[in-house]
């Protein structure tokens, strides 16, 4: 990165937040912010203002490259932190496809770059996250649920819930737990009853129950339906084709909890796989990160993600969500072009457009690619235009 091409970005920026509507989040003078720089990720903290003026013209004066806000309402959001007064905070999500595993592209780009198939995975693990756990398991409705794009590879969902405000860290964890499938007791879904003094009966979880009992009820049926997705749990091929023409009375007697009668030889390992399917691929990082934290700083909705130039935009509902193209919705610097010398081997799509790959090559690119190609280190600004 360059002066000049700071300077540029810094100007871009700061025309965006003149124009912005919307950028202060609600409960505005009991929020924390955070502000990032080209040098450092978190730069300034322990700010708070009182008006949306306030906050405007902060952004607008210094340009910062990121801006967090806390999940937290303080007495005193300017205070160190063991002196703010804590007053509740929010129940936040960060799905990042960074951290989703095995997907297949990541072997063709590594982890920095989202491609369209990385936007897509993260975005079924939302619709995985509010569909399968926040609405059926927690209650939540779908007017209590906020979901932003991050502005860079994922989406952060926020519960807008006054019961949720006091979780401390230890109900955060435990709701994390249980999304994330973490630790899950075998013998809490599978037991065994004695019949008759001779024989005992191996009963399990039915679809029709609520949590992950049923989750893992259903998910077996779901892949009764074919051989080869009862292999892919590790059954054997004897068992999952006896399974298979047997389907009907296999869902009779699940349905009942009799997983007696299925006989599936492995079954411990068959339940980790079942687990294994229905969680959110994100692992113990966002856990700890995010959603365990009621003092954690996120993205604020809206405003400049400084690794793409993209808005941590929001997005109104799920049925928004399934058309929503972040490389099309959430472009802020429409207008202008800079020119750049770009060392890329990534294909960028961006607004219906193709860039890349490049070879250390100078060309004029319209502002928003050539944004994101310089804040990702694979380009130079050199001139403006």
């Amino acid at each position: 990165m360059s002066d000049f091409g700071n300077k540029a970005i810094a100007g871009y920026i700061r025309e965006y937040y003149k124009a912005a509507v919307a950028i202060a989040p609600d409960h505005l003078e009991q929020r924390e912010f955070g502000f990032g720089s080209f040098a450092s990720r978190i730069a300034v903290r322990h700010t708070a203002f009182k008006s949306d003026r306030e906050l405007r013209a902060y952004l607008v004066d210094t340009a910062p490259l990121h801006v967090d806000y806390s999940a937290a309402y303080y007495k005193d959001p300017e205070a160190p932190m063991d002196k703010k007064g804590w007053l509740g905070s929010e129940l936040r999500f960060d799905i990042d496809a960074g951290d989703i595993v095995k997907l297949p592209c990541r072997i063709e780009h590594g982890k920095e770059w989202a491609c369209e198939k990385c936007l897509q995975a993260a975005k079924e693990e939302v619709v995985r996250l509010i569909e399968n756990f926040l609405v059926p398991d927690f209650g939540f409705s779908a007017r209590e649920l906020e979901i932003n794009f991050s502005g860079n590879r994922g989406y952060h969902v926020h519960v807008r819930k006054e019961s949720v405000l006091s979780l401390d860290k230890r109900a955060r964890e435990e709701i994390s737990n249980y999304i994330f499938g973490n630790d899950p007791d075998y013998d809490a879904f599978f037991y065994t009853v004695r019949v008759d003094p001779r024989h005992e009966k191996q009963m399990g979880p039915k679809p029709k129950e609520g949590g992950w009992r049923g989750k893992v009820a259903t998910a077996f049926l779901n892949a009764a339906s074919s051989k080869e997705d009862l292999t892919s749990l590790g059954i054997d091929k004897v068992t999952a084709s006896w399974i298979f023409r047997n389907i009907a009375k296999v869902r009779e007697q699940v349905a009942e909890g009799n997983w007696d009668f299925v006989r599936i030889p492995n079954r411990e390992s068959v339940f980790e796989n079942l687990l294994s399917r229905q969680v959110i691929n994100q692992g113990n990082r966002i856990d700890k990160g995010v959603t365990n934290d009621p003092s954690h700083l996120m993205r604020l909705p809206n405003s400049i993600h400084g690794g793409t130039g993209l808005i941590a935009k929001k997005v109104p509902s799920l049925a928004a969500l399934e058309i929503f193209d972040p490389m099309k919705g959430a472009i802020a610097f429409k207008t202008g072009e800079l020119k750049v010398k770009a060392d890329s081997r990534y294909r960028l799509s961006m607004n219906g457009r193709e860039f890349g790959p490049y070879k250390n090559e100078e060309l004029e690119l319209p502002a928003y690619a050539a944004t994101y190609l310089y804040l990702k280190g694979l380009a130079d600004i050199i001139n403006s235009k």
